[in-house]
């Protein structure tokens, strides 16, 4: 399941605009006899028509995020089950949460920001506590705009906040520094060989970009189920 949302949902959209990309700069070299004015007319039209191609594709990986979340989320809490379902059962039920999740990052987005402006570590610190606000919202199975979510993510993770950010750092040098290396000794053999493969490296490297990508929205999640299951412990012995 995992793999047909990363093929799908991540590589096939990414790889489709950096082809066109690729076909886009090869037809630029072709044209090098053309004036000025054609070619500055020709970039207008390309940055027209990438606008849609751009939402598009944030629509799809929004849609892969929710469909690696929905699964992750099975799997967490009934890994015998994890299988009994349809890849088009999982994008049924994850599309509703395409809208929801985009505002709420993008409201996560401009208050990180903000507070980073200010000073670096307080947003550093809204980034690390509101990072399983997704996670969150897909784990109720309902559309919780904005706040609701981002809040449950810091009421968990306040208290753990610097623990927080040291996992998720090095889970992210463990996996997105060895495909980074190989991603680019990929990129640098292949147009050693012959500088027109650039655009077949490319894509090889949004292959491998896609499944490193569901590999670490998994980890996240699996993260967050050790820490949602150690604060349910210590406030049982609270209650004790």
């Amino acid at each position: 399941m995992l793999n047909e949302i990363a093929f799908w949902l991540f590589f096939v959209p990414v790889a489709f605009i950096d082809a066109l990309a690729g076909m886009v700069g090869v037809a630029h070299a072709q044209g090098v006899e053309l004036d000025a004015t054609a070619l500055q007319s020709m970039s207008s039209a390309e940055i027209v028509a990438s606008i849609p191609l751009f939402i598009v594709l944030i629509y799809f990986l929004f849609w892969g995020q929710a469909c690696v979340l929905v699964v992750a989320k099975r799997m967490v809490s009934s890994p015998a089950g994890r299988n009994r379902t349809s890849f088009k059962a999982v994008r049924k039920e994850a599309k509703k949460y395409i809208t929801t999740l985009f505002l709420t990052e993008l409201l996560r987005s401009i208050i990180t920001v903000l507070l980073t402006l200010l000073l670096i570590v307080p947003g550093i610190i809204y980034s690390v506590r509101t990072l399983f606000y997704d996670i969150i919202m897909i784990e109720d199975g309902k559309i919780a705009y904005g706040r609701e979510s981002l809040n449950r993510s810091k009421d968990i993770v306040t208290g753990n906040t610097w623990n927080v950010l040291w996992r998720v750092a090095t889970m992210a040098i463990c996996i997105f520094i060895p495909t980074g290396l190989l991603n680019a000794s990929v990129m640098g053999g292949l147009t050693a060989a012959d500088s027109r493969l650039e655009t077949f490296a490319i894509i090889l490297n949004d292959f491998v970009g896609a499944f490193t990508g569901v590999f670490f929205i998994v980890c996240t999640v699996a993260l967050y189920a050790e820490l949602k299951k150690t604060n349910a412990g210590k406030y049982a012995r609270a209650s004790v």
